[in-house]
């Protein structure tokens, strides 16, 4: 983890105030890593009625959650964001569950945190037509569910809270096309059946098309996985050599492999890395010089504005499209495979070792302009993620 700042914004959007507000309290409060014992279970441990008592009792509201991953370092601390600010919004949370790529098991899994009393449902989508059942389960029973970080095409949720995954591909492409003008570029593509990997691939493709004709893109599809990301990017270096002036990947967990190769075929500084999530060790490698960009997707906006709006869906307020948003300057609705929901389009902001202003010929309707944000900027959660966790370079790919 959009729909965002561009000129006469400040990089770091509508969001800035939160953000700021957000990140003081996560350096000040930050609770220690979750373990994976207590968030890797694919069922819930308590029952529902001992849950939903207990929360009654304490004046809490029991929401549940249930999540694709935690495997990667972006959910590891979304996890960690959702569990202090579910403190600070007395929430008492079902789950997190974890439904391992199972979209089957997800639609289950989410049909019992209806069952164990859940007033509203977080979930991260498998994919963006895979939550048919559970939404339709749920409405029967009065929950309602908020989507992070994946576009509904199947079913109404209450919100969807998300930034802009075209625009993630713009960004990337207007940084390697205004460097590169010749020979290939790897784009290490994510799910193309999830709207995040479609999104940011068809993005990523027009934009290069229109303004780096020259430069031939190797299109990879890898399925959100890393060991096929970097075997990919191994075999483009043993193809191309030198004339691989680029990689695209659209997550940040192939950086671990990929950086450390480059780094053997002495290739550090000669092709660019841009990826995506924002997480501490791609800051900390931005900042080295070894990755040239990465998609701050902020997990700590997703993890609190997520809980906010469960809160409002369990409450039962009406919201609709141009009020106020939670990162974003107004709701808008967002569609995917004909379905249209209710969104809060966070702003990510992209960021890069110094400010750049980058220009590109603009394709499906976004903007021309890309303003880019230091590394350095203290408010990107990644920063104070890592400092509150032994620093950005501990668990550094480089």
């Amino acid at each position: 983890m959009r729909f965002r700042r561009r000129l006469g914004v400040a990089p770091l959007g509508p969001s800035r105030a939160t953000t700021a507000a957000l990140a003081a309290v996560a350096a000040a409060t930050l609770i220690a890593a979750c373990s994976s014992g207590s968030s890797s279970s694919s069922s819930s441990t308590s029952s529902g009625a001992t849950s939903t008592n207990s929360a009654q009792a304490t004046g809490q509201t029991t929401i549940g959650v249930d999540l694709t991953y935690n495997s990667t370092a972006f959910w590891a601390a979304y996890i960690n964001y959702e569990t202090q600010y579910a403190q600070q919004l007395h929430i008492k949370l079902l789950g997190p569950l974890l439904a391992a790529a199972n979209a089957s098991l997800q639609n289950t899994q989410i049909e019992n945190l209806v069952n164990e009393g859940a007033k509203a449902i977080i979930v991260n989508p498998e994919t963006a037509t895979s939550l048919g059942p559970a939404i339709s389960y749920a409405a029967a029973h009065h929950v309602q569910l908020v989507s992070v970080d994946t576009i509904v095409g199947v079913g109404k949720v209450y919100m969807v809270v998300r930034a802009s995954n075209t625009n993630y591909g713009l960004d990337a492409c207007a940084l390697i096309s205004s460097k590169v003008k010749s020979g290939y570029v790897l784009d290490l593509e994510g799910d193309l059946t999830s709207s995040n990997g479609a999104d940011r691939t068809n993005a990523f493709d027009s934009c290069m098309a229109a303004n780096d004709p020259s430069v031939h893109v190797l299109k990879d599809p890898t399925v959100w996985t890393e060991a096929t990301a970097v075997t990919d990017a191994q075999n483009a270096v043993n193809a191309y050599g030198s004339q691989l002036k680029a990689i695209y990947s659209q997550w940040s967990s192939p950086d671990t492999g990929i950086l450390p190769l480059l780094k053997s075929k002495g290739l550090t500084g000669k092709v660019l890395v841009v990826s995506d999530d924002g997480v501490p060790f791609e800051m900390c490698d931005v900042g080295n010089g070894t990755l040239s960009a990465s998609q701050s997707q902020p997990a700590n906006l997703y993890a609190y504005w997520a809980l906010k709006y469960a809160l409002d869906a369990a409450n039962g307020v009406k919201l609709s499209p141009g009020q106020p948003g939670g990162g974003a300057p107004t709701l808008q609705m967002v569609s995917y495979a004909g379905d249209t929901n209710l969104g809060d389009p966070i702003v990510a902001p992209f960021v890069t070792k110094a400010s750049q202003t980058l220009t590109v010929s603009p394709v499906d309707g976004l903007p021309g302009t890309v303003i880019t944000t230091p590394v350095s900027n203290s408010q990107l959660w990644g920063n104070v993620y890592g400092s509150a966790h032994g620093g950005d370079c501990s668990s550094s790919a480089a």
